[in-house]
């Protein structure tokens, strides 16, 4: 009899492993929106109108916007953005160095986003304008990288990352990089 209990509580008892086993996995891979994210291009502090935003998923194109007219503090575009995958901004406008912003919206398995409720993000861009005959290497690079902070419980940027690119950037243009990107 004790022997046949025991075969009856692991036969059954292993298909509800298999169940928990889905269960974190179907968190793991959720792609439901999780983070707003409102941007504005400006140069030394005004908006600029003229600006191509496009919006990366993993390396291929999704959408872009062009902003033809913004008024100072009216965010100038605005994207939803799916969890648990990677994301990259390009913000670019002729005459001027092409920015990028590079966003994980991985999540710990623990936060969930409830129907319509998401993170928000708000952030400046600064562009500048090309010179020619400097080392822009490290111009190709994002100019922050967004991430959830699980101490936090937020979405923000890396300042320790922003900084150096801001510092390799100083260095090798020989010209002083304006603050990239600022929260809001």
């Amino acid at each position: 009899m004790r022997l046949s209990k025991l075969l009856f509580a692991v036969i059954f008892s292993l298909p509800c492993s298999n169940a928990i086993g889905q269960t974190i996995l179907l968190q793991a891979t959720d792609t439901s929106d999780c983070l707003e994210i409102n941007g504005l291009a400006i140069e030394k502090s005004v908006p600029i109108n003229g600006v191509t935003v496009k919006l990366y998923k993993e390396n291929e194109e999704m959408q872009w916007e062009e902003v033809t007219s913004v008024e100072y503090h009216e965010h100038s575009f605005n994207f939803n953005l799916k969890r648990n995958s990677y994301y990259t901004i390009e913000i670019s406008k002729e005459g001027y160095v092409t920015r990028s912003i590079g966003i994980s919206t991985k999540l710990p398995d623990n936060v969930i986003t409830v129907g319509s409720a998401k993170f928000l993000f708000e952030f400046d861009v600064e562009l500048f304008k090309e010179k020619k005959g400097v080392n822009d290497y490290y111009l190709d690079f994002p100019v922050a990288l967004i991430k959830y902070n699980e101490t936090n419980q937020v979405f923000e940027y890396d300042s320790k990352y922003t900084k150096h690119i801001k510092e390799k950037i100083t260095e090798t243009t020989g010209a002083i990089s304006p603050t990239s990107v600022k929260p809001k």
